[in-house]
């Protein structure tokens, strides 16, 4: 029996939420800025977060001001908004 494409996503939009918070969790607690690389490499050796979804996943950082990027260093600044949502 193949399972429910709707209980598929809600999975996977989960561990994705789950991902956010725990990067945004690491960051803060590596004092608060991060080469992009180091990002990545957290998120994919404990959350299995791919390339493209890595970059999805900082997109929705950086658009929901989460996080600023400072695209000349390629690091990733926890912001205020981000530290609140980190600790929820």
């Amino acid at each position: 029996m193949d399972p429910n494409p709707q209980d598929v996503q809600a999975k996977q939009q989960a561990h994705f939420e789950k991902a956010r918070k725990a990067l945004l969790k690491f960051l803060n607690e590596k004092g608060g800025t991060l080469p992009l690389a180091d990002l990545h490499d957290y998120s994919l050796n404990r959350y299995f977060v791919q390339h493209q979804a890595f970059s999805r996943l900082m997109e929705t950082l950086v658009d929901e001001k989460l996080v600023d990027y400072d695209f000349a260093k390629v690091e990733a600044t926890i912001t205020p908004t981000g530290k609140t949502f980190a600790a929820s």
